[in-house]
């Protein structure tokens, strides 16, 4: 599922209908509008709502009310994902082997130890942008999220923050932190400062950044796993000065010490 609003409306086909390729979900796409999209893309159930100035902004109201959406699909499990700028580049498995029983599945920010209010510190910021939902247990986390959103602006993309407050705070028992390959933020072939970068994006499940989603698109496919290389196996003695070097090369990742011949 995922909630759009103005022209994103008409791009679904960018990236939401990657999803498609799993015959085990369907695919909702709520539109905040007074009309559904023209460019209506097949196999995308449409739903029209009237947007709600309560949340002072568009990209509020639509990160806050998929949260509520949910109990629209009568639906017992739900992935709920952003709009233009998350890609499935491999088949999903079925959301309860994800869940494993769990309330709710996300991946861990591309820079997960945050502060949050309250003096409150996590080593795990969850994304918001992917996220698997047993919905009828999760219903009073969800309800609870957009109450606080609904009561103050902090800021346009603040949903995330207070689902993280309320997670780590009364909610984490009922959380499972799913591998990044289901959330995968690093960018392909490509800088951009803050953000890691990668050669490949073989093993990800699910692609999520605004700054890589054309990267991705242009070198898919993308194999189911990634292979390693091969570690050059050592000597039967390397030297005090070489383990100092592989030691130094570890903490910093200089890869022309990680591949030093001796």
């Amino acid at each position: 599922m995922t909630v759009v609003y103005g022209t994103h409306a008409e791009r679904l086909d960018y990236t939401f209908s990657s999803f498609a390729q799993n015959p085990h979900l369907e695919l909702h796409a709520f539109v905040l509008a007074d009309r559904l999209p023209r460019n209506q893309v097949p196999g995308i159930r449409y739903h029209l709502r009237a947007p709600d100035p309560a949340f002072s902004h568009p990209m509020r109201d639509a990160d806050y009310r998929r949260w509520v959406f949910l109990d629209e699909l009568e639906a017992d499990y739900a992935l709920v994902v952003d709009g233009l700028d998350v890609l499935c580049l491999q088949p999903l498995p079925r959301i309860p082997d994800l869940l494993r029983g769990y309330w709710l599945g996300a991946c861990v920010e591309h820079a997960g130890n945050r502060m949050l209010r309250g003096h409150l510190y996590t080593a795990n910021f969850l994304n918001a942008g992917v996220t698997f939902w047993d919905v009828r247990k999760s219903i009073s986390l969800r309800k609870e999220i957009v109450q606080i959103g609904r009561r103050r602006f902090r800021n346009l993309q603040d949903d995330q923050i207070t689902l993280n407050e309320l997670v780590h705070t009364r909610y984490f028992e009922n959380l499972i932190i799913l591998p990044c390959q289901y959330n995968y933020r690093a960018l392909l072939k490509r800088r951009y400062p803050g953000w890691p970068t990668v050669s490949s994006l073989d093993s990800v499940k699910i692609y999520h950044s605004y700054l890589g989603i054309e990267n991705a698109k242009r070198h898919q496919p993308f194999l189911p796993y990634i292979q390693l290389p091969e570690l050059q196996a050592d000597k039967k003695h390397i030297s005090a000065l070489l383990r100092w070097l592989r030691r130094i090369n570890e903490r910093i990742g200089l890869s022309y010490l990680l591949f030093r011949k001796d």
